[in-house]
């Protein structure tokens, strides 16, 4: 997509770029410790997480538990030090994918270019590690959100968010009844191209304390039953990206896009944070 538009201050939290494969959880597991050692240099710091899980079958249309007792698999997790000792760049693992995280530091939303360059610059290492030969698609995510603390200038005087003036989705809400509260949890999927696949994924949330504000999700994904190479997953994550501007520009409100500061339109990248 020629000429994105920029922004010097989006409300991004976090952007995250994944690859996806089929890796055998006992080759996965064996060579673990060799890609920790050869990866101590920019990520030393392991935060190794569980994600525990149950088996549920249906039973006369009656949801059932298939065991009593959930397994555990272990997320890889590694990120990269930080004086501030803040988590920013990081790392993920498991046996489906490789997967990298930029996090928001205060009032330094980050680029896109820093998340792409590790990709970039470890994907080719991991598949050879791993043994990879294909890949199946990719993902490409932004959370935003809306709060006092990046966005004040949509916040009411009781702390509630002025969410309709925000994010379009929200406005003209048909009936007499306008006023939005939490919670609320909305989903929506848009075709982007069918035959590759390619799907755009928002999702809108906000819990039971409004005042913490409201999260905005966006993701593409474009994993099916197929096989791509690195290159080709570099210049789907670029993709990815792409839509996520497009629709990024299409969603928040004018008045909002201006509120983030906007540089205009330009091939050029200007000095600061931008979407």
């Amino acid at each position: 997509m020629d000429g994105k538009t920029i922004y010097k201050n989006p409300p991004i939290i976090e952007r995250i770029v994944g690859v996806y494969t089929d890796i055998k959880p006992e080759v996965f597991e064996a060579k673990m410790p060799d890609w920790a050692a050869k990866i101590r240099d920019q990520y030393p710091l392991a935060r190794p997480i569980a994600e525990w899980s149950i088996k549920v079958k249906e039973v006369k249309g009656v949801p059932m538990l298939e065991n009593v007792m959930p397994k555990a698999e272990i997320i890889q997790l590694f990120w990269k030090p930080h004086p501030k000792k803040l988590q920013v760049h990081g790392m993920r693992l498991r046996p489906s994918r490789l997967v990298f995280h930029l996090c928001r530091e205060d009032g330094n939303a980050h680029d896109f270019e820093e998340l792409y360059a590790e990709m970039e610059t470890w994907i080719g290492r991991w598949m050879e590690h791993f043994e990879v030969e294909a890949l199946k698609g990719v993902t490409a995510e932004y959370f935003n959100r809306l709060n006092p603390k990046i966005t004040p200038q949509f916040m009411l005087p009781d702390g509630r968010l002025k969410l309709s003036e925000a994010f379009l989705l929200f406005a003209n809400i048909p009936g007499k009844y306008q006023s939005i509260t939490p919670p609320y949890d909305n989903r929506i999927r848009l075709i982007v191209d069918e035959k590759r696949p390619c799907y755009f994924d928002l999702r809108v949330r906000a819990d039971d304390d409004g005042h913490v504000g409201v999260r905005i999700d966006f993701m593409v994904t474009t994993i099916g039953d197929r096989a791509i190479s690195a290159k080709d997953a570099l210049a789907e994550i670029r993709l990815g990206h792409d839509v996520i501007l497009e629709q990024f520009d299409c969603l928040f409100s004018e008045k909002a896009r201006q509120s983030f500061t906007h540089y205009g339109i330009s091939d050029a990248q200007p000095p600061g944070q931008h979407a």
